[in-house]
């Protein structure tokens, strides 16, 4: 089943019309949402392009269904909650970062150049780290409704007043104990969807009985794992169990933080500690899955947007030693976008195309920083992708090929 754009607006705006939504609604067809309200508000927007796709795909009888999984969140009866509705069911949710990176190259697709409708559409939030951030929902009564720029000035409230609120709530419904499956090792308890999200109730985690400062990993958004920094034993376990827990659905961020003056900041036991190897393999995988979700992205818009750019992948290898480094190439004559990796390795692909008598020349990417910067720019990407045209000298390859050291 395949729908016009306009017959999918009509049928979304019977939907909020069945729904008793009386304001006015306007199919905003170059952005393929729709508009409800005008004037002075309030007034929201509604993204049609993801609801229309999985609603052609769905069985007759299941599309009603559809509908109202999309867009209940969004009737007005939700929108017009009163302020203290909306303080008694507004709650914090922690995101990897990446996530956020990508939601915004999605949007970007969707509604083309017009950065305004962009900053609509984005969901306003605080960020934790460099890994993590936080956003707000309204909780439903079968789900939640992500709070989105718009939507917080329906109701004309900011961010900040929100969010001290939201953890409030979050405390509020987190008085279980923390599960002492081992000693010295914490697990939260409630498997709601906001397990990992407790990671900002700092007050209960200083709480509990640990050997040094606290370590938390939260591999899935229903799990949540704390130790110490001083618990050999503990952080052992903890890490294989959040190599397990990166096996299952929800999959989060596995890259382990301790608690250092109030914040979460990402953190390695010493290399010689038996769990650095698998604290390593998890922050590796959490940083190859965002690259992974972020090409995708990105070549969908560099396509949509007519531009020949490659979005390289990200390579891992093993050294001689054992240990764990990321790699990507650079091939001369191509433009392309890079992540940001342990090693970069420089081709020269010869006449003809033969790949197994390339020339190549290796260094860090720090180095390459150093000596060809000027012919690498940050694409603002978290993580971070650098877009680079045009190749080094002959000069610039060997000077860093000498300077290493390179990761093999």
């Amino acid at each position: 089943m395949t729908l016009s754009r306009d017959a999918f607006a009509t049928i979304a705006t019977d939907f909020f019309r069945q729904g008793g939504e009386a304001r006015p609604i306007h199919h905003d067809a170059g952005r393929h949402r729709l508009v409800l309200g005008e004037g002075q508000g309030p007034w929201s927007f509604v993204k049609l392009a993801d609801a229309q796709k999985e609603y052609e795909g769905a069985p007759p009888g299941e599309r009603e269904r559809v509908l109202a999984r999309r867009f209940w969140s969004s009737l007005r009866s939700e929108l017009n909650a009163s302020r203290e509705a909306l303080f008694a069911r507004v709650l914090p949710r922690v995101r990897d970062l990446a996530w956020f990176s990508a939601v915004r190259r999605q949007v970007e697709l969707e509604l083309g150049g017009d950065q305004a409708a962009i900053e609509e559409s984005l969901l306003p939030h605080r960020e934790l780290n460099e890994e993590l951030a936080v956003h707000l929902v309204y909780e439903l009564p079968t789900s939640v409704m992500e709070l989105s720029s718009d939507r917080l000035r329906a109701w004309d409230i900011t961010f900040d007043e929100l969010y001290a609120k939201a953890v409030e709530n979050l405390r509020a419904r987190s008085k279980a104990p923390f599960e002492k499956p081992a000693p010295g090792v914490f697990v939260s308890p409630y498997h709601d969807s906001l397990d990992a999200s407790r990671i900002v109730l700092t007050d209960a985690i200083l709480a509990l009985e640990l050997k040094g400062q606290p370590v938390a990993l939260a591999p899935t958004h229903d799990i949540l794992l704390v130790t110490g920094d001083q618990d050999d034993d503990g952080l052992v376990a903890i890490s294989g169990w959040g190599e397990e827990a990166l096996l299952e659905p929800r999959a989060h961020c596995a890259v382990a933080m301790r608690l250092e003056d109030g914040a979460w900041k990402p953190w390695l036991p010493p290399r010689e500690h038996p769990s650095w190897a698998k604290f390593r393999v998890l922050a590796l995988q959490t940083m190859a899955s965002a690259y992974t979700r972020q090409k995708e992205v990105l070549d969908a818009l560099l396509e949509a947007n007519g531009h020949d750019i490659f979005v390289a992948g990200l390579r891992a290898f093993r050294s001689q030693r054992g240990d764990i480094f990321t790699a990507c190439a650079w091939t001369a004559g191509v433009e392309a976008l890079l992540p940001q990796t342990d090693r970069i390795d420089f081709v020269r692909v010869p006449p003809g195309g033969d790949t197994d008598t390339a020339e190549i020349w290796s260094t860090t990417f720090e180095v390459a920083r150093k000596v060809v910067g000027s012919l690498m720019e940050a694409s603002g990407d978290v993580p971070e992708r650098w877009r680079v045209r045009g190749f080094p000298s002959p000069e610039q390859l060997e000077q860093m090929a000498k300077e290493g050291p390179v990761p093999e």
